[in-house]
């Protein structure tokens, strides 16, 4: 069944931001103190229009449609809204030893948000204060190896990260929590090689997501919360060859029970596992040769856990010839073995489905 729209956002934002740095010692003991200001002001209008077919909106599947003529004259959404925000922060960076250091800091939002519906007519505003803390600490037993660990604490408003209308289900809800605790090391292996890895457990409350069957409609998912592990070889093996390789495992449920099913399931769009590796070679002074490979491990579509987005690997491919120091020519070459895969979706039947093998001309110049 066919279907379509017409998006279309216009926004004005004024943002400021004023930051302090100072660097004092008590004693034997430095300190980085961070303090800082931020304002922002946005004025945003949200228009969406649906499409009306000239013709039959049920076509028979087939690699090439025949799609009727289309208008889009159905206003299915028309919003404005208003959003002023003030922050003030603090963060010290207190270095006890050489080998340790500690770091503390505090943020406090005050978000406000306004806004209505042209459409049905509902206007709503809410209002969110919340500080946002953040600990650390670093050792390093070596100049080249460094250890952390580090805690903070987040939120959004339900309003989500574009802040465009509010509705009677997201103006009563209270923000959405982020509580990220995490630990690594990184290990200067060289001067231009290093590795790094990390592991993290990030806690979110009142979570919410796109309702599987109908994606106009948001569902609760309450508590989540996702686990996972991180690393990185990343720099020059020799002066001619450049390596970047990533790994990522990550494994993420709902804890508790939710309007659309029960606790355990699997959080949507969260593969296990994500694989990404980019290496360049030059050939002599002023070419190179690039090639990437990227892999993702099957993943639900939404939090139905009905449907599947299969795991796949794309392989990407450049070229680059220095014209001259300030001229660089580049060609990509991305899916070069024209692998089919669908990166993402939005529901359980609205899937995007990746780029077939494609190429970019780019031109860089410095001045």
């Amino acid at each position: 069944t066919l279907a379509g729209y017409d998006s279309g956002t216009d926004r004005e934002s004024w943002i400021g931001q004023m930051n302090m740095v100072w660097t004092p010692r008590t004693g034997s003991i430095g300190h980085t103190v961070l303090a800082g200001v931020e304002a922002a002001d946005q004025d945003s209008v949200h228009t969406r229009n649906n499409a009306v077919f000239s013709g039959p909106t049920t076509v028979a599947l087939a690699r090439t449609i025949a799609v009727p003529a289309a208008s889009f004259t159905s206003l299915s959404g028309f919003s404005v809204s208003q959003v002023r925000a003030l922050s003030a922060y603090v963060q010290d960076q207190i270095e006890l030893l050489p080998e340790l250091q500690i770091v503390a800091g505090i943020r406090y939002d005050d978000f406000r948000i306004r806004a209505t519906n042209r459409v049905n007519g509902f206007a709503g505003e809410r209002s969110d204060g919340k500080w946002s803390p953040r600990l650390g600490v670093i050792v390093k037993p070596q100049p080249d190896v460094s250890f952390y660990a580090s805690y903070s604490k987040s939120f959004l408003p339900q309003s989500g990260e574009q802040f465009a209308v509010l509705d009677a289900t997201t103006q009563a809800l209270a923000p959405e929590q982020f509580r990220n605790l995490e630990a690594g090391v990184k290990w200067d292996l060289r001067s231009n090689l290093s590795l790094s890895a990390a592991v993290y457990q990030l806690d979110r409350d009142n979570s919410r997501a796109t309702d599987p069957a109908d994606p106009t409609k948001i569902v609760l998912t309450g508590k989540t919360r996702t686990k996972g592990i991180e690393a990185q070889l990343a720099g020059r093996i020799t002066p001619e060859w450049q390596l970047s390789l990533g790994y990522a495992y990550q494994d993420g449920n709902i804890l508790s029970a939710i309007t659309s099913g029960p606790a355990g399931r699997r959080l949507d769009k969260l593969p296990k596992h994500q694989i990404a590796a980019w290496t360049r070679y030059d050939v002599t002074g002023n070419v190179g040769l690039g090639l990437g490979i990227t892999h993702q491990s099957a993943s639900f579509a939404t939090i139905s856990n009905a449907v599947t987005l299969p795991a796949y690997t794309r392989v990407d491919a450049a070229v680059y010839y220095d014209l001259s120091e300030r001229v660089t020519l580049q060609v990509n070459v991305e899916n070069l073995l024209d692998e089919r895969y669908y990166p993402s979706a939005h529901t359980d039947n609205n899937i995007s489905t990746g780029k077939p093998l494609n190429a970019r001309f780019t031109v860089k110049a410095k001045f």
